[in-house]
């Protein structure tokens, strides 16, 4: 029989850890025997089935940044850690928010949350990784069904209403969110808080490890550890209750910082790829244009900036979205000037021609940055939605089609292709993408009906149909479960 995961469970795609982690050198990083008891309360299919449900439901309460470069630039930072962790379980995704907080998240099944706020407070690359590590730890520990395990022995429903408090509290800011942690902590045992306590500590340990072993500097740990006890320090009295019982506390601070001395020393230079990440969030940041195009030309002016190329990158990009079209043109010219093959250089350049109405040269800059690299999902997406634009349908088809093999849990790349189809004529794979797409923002019944209207289209192809009828039926059943049914 099938394992049904419980509607109670479902609230727990809501869990959100707190940041940070470290370990010391010659430790084996080694998954705990968890016996038959966690795995009996949620297996690990059912841990991603939680995942993925999460986001579904992320996608439609958080603010998630829909950018592919910032989008490529963390999950491949992200994925360069998993590689370096322990376990089988290597199937993650991570993600960007936009929310000015210092804060990270890990849920059930690898799916990774990282604030805006954060990155631009990662003095370093391997300060933000430190945070990464910290979050992969607490995946490949199963620290969720361990929890699940031992609060069965407690009270479970007050354990998964109290998970579902703390992200609503720390990702939407939300008054219901602390109302309810207040409630939930106060049924329950004192054990319990200190159980959550000793895997905050565990994915310490085991998250320096990966941090090291993927080459950044463990010592980049505890200086972050100092920057959040100061910033605490400031802000302690607007923290949710039960984010104060984790505390980033001196002892804690000095524990990662004698782990950390044990490893040799490693200065580590940051990537052109994290001082791109960190000027492009500034430059599509809420707020008034023009006001970020001055910081942008008084950091400059000033040389306030670690890295020149990236802040004239975030200059050209905020020009751009200022509408200062020749500005931005002029800046990007130096920029290819210094690394013509940079694809994001290019992909900037096209989209200031598709701004000024310049379409046939626009297309040109992405037709040639699309053949250097088909497969990338940044240079896809732009490419894709510039032919939309410009009515070329039947290549943007043409160009989205390989790339969703791979990426078919994309739901910006699921939209671009139902309007690609419908508008070149393949009716049935535009319900069929219109379908995926609902169901990865979250509107399964919308998706279902998709599904019937690109059945309606499938004719006697018996393939199509049975493909069609299978997803219907995978999502009814889906459905159905979040119903309680």
């Amino acid at each position: 029989m099938p394992y049904r995961l419980p509607p109670l469970l479902l609230s727990l795609a809501l869990l959100a850890y707190s940041v940070l982690g470290v370990a010391a050198p010659g430790e084996q990083i080694s998954l705990p025997d968890l016996g038959d008891e966690s795995l009996a309360v949620i297996p690990p299919a059912a841990e991603r089935k939680l995942g993925e449900q999460f986001m579904r439901e992320a996608r439609r309460q958080l603010h998630i940044v829909d950018d592919p470069e910032l989008q490529e630039y963390v999950q491949n930072l992200g994925q360069r850690l998993v590689a370096n962790s322990e376990g089988s379980y290597k199937d993650f995704y991570f993600f960007v928010i936009d929310d000015p907080t210092i804060n990270a998240f890990a849920v059930p099944g690898g799916f990774v949350g990282v604030h805006t706020g954060l990155i631009l407070n990662s003095e370093s690359e391997s300060e933000l990784a430190s945070v990464l590590a910290h979050e992969t730890a607490h995946v490949t520990q199963r620290h969720i069904p361990r929890m699940i395990a031992e609060e069965k022995r407690t009270t479970l429903p007050a354990m998964a209403a109290l998970l579902a408090s703390i992200l609503l509290a720390s990702a939407a800011h939300g008054q219901v969110g602390e109302a309810g942690i207040a409630l939930t902590t106060a049924t329950m045992q004192q054990r319990g808080i200190n159980f959550t306590r000793s895997f905050e500590e565990e994915a310490d340990r085991i998250g320096m490890q990966i941090l090291a072993r993927t080459g950044f500097d463990p010592r980049a740990m505890p200086t972050f550890f100092e920057k959040l006890q100061s910033a605490n320090r400031y802000n302690e009295s607007s923290l949710p209750e039960y984010l104060r019982t984790h505390p980033v506390t001196t002892n804690r601070i000095a524990d990662s910082r004698n782990r950390a001395e044990q490893y040799p020393p490693k200065p580590v230079a940051n990537s052109r790829e994290f001082q791109r990440a960190r000027a492009k969030i500034r430059a599509i940041a809420p707020g008034n244009p023009n006001e970020i195009v001055a910081g942008f030309r008084d950091n400059i002016e000033n040389r306030r900036y670690q890295d020149a190329d990236a802040e004239h990158y975030g200059y050209a990009l905020a020009l751009l979205r200022a509408k200062d079209l020749n500005g931005a043109r002029a800046e990007m010219a130096k920029l290819i000037a210094r690394d013509p093959q940079l694809p994001y250089y290019r992909m900037a350049q096209a989209e200031i021609e598709m701004a000024a109405g310049n379409y046939a040269k626009a297309l040109s800059l992405y037709a040639d940055t699309h053949r250097r690299m088909p497969d990338s999902v940044p240079v896809t997406r732009q490419y894709a939605g510039a032919l939309l634009r410009t009515g070329n349908a039947t290549k943007a088809y043409d160009v989205l089609k390989p790339v969703l093999r791979q990426r078919a849990n994309d739901p910006a790349l699921q939209k671009m292709m139902a309007s690609a189809a419908g508008d070149s004529g393949h009716r049935v794979e535009a319900h069929q993408a219109q379908a995926e797409y609902q169901y990865l923002v979250g509107n399964l019944p919308a998706a279902i009906e998709q599904l019937k209207l690109a059945s309606k289209f499938a004719g006697d192809d018996f393939y199509v149909q049975s493909s069609i009828e299978a997803r219907s039926r995978a999502i009814r059943d889906e459905f159905a479960l979040m119903q309680g049914k």
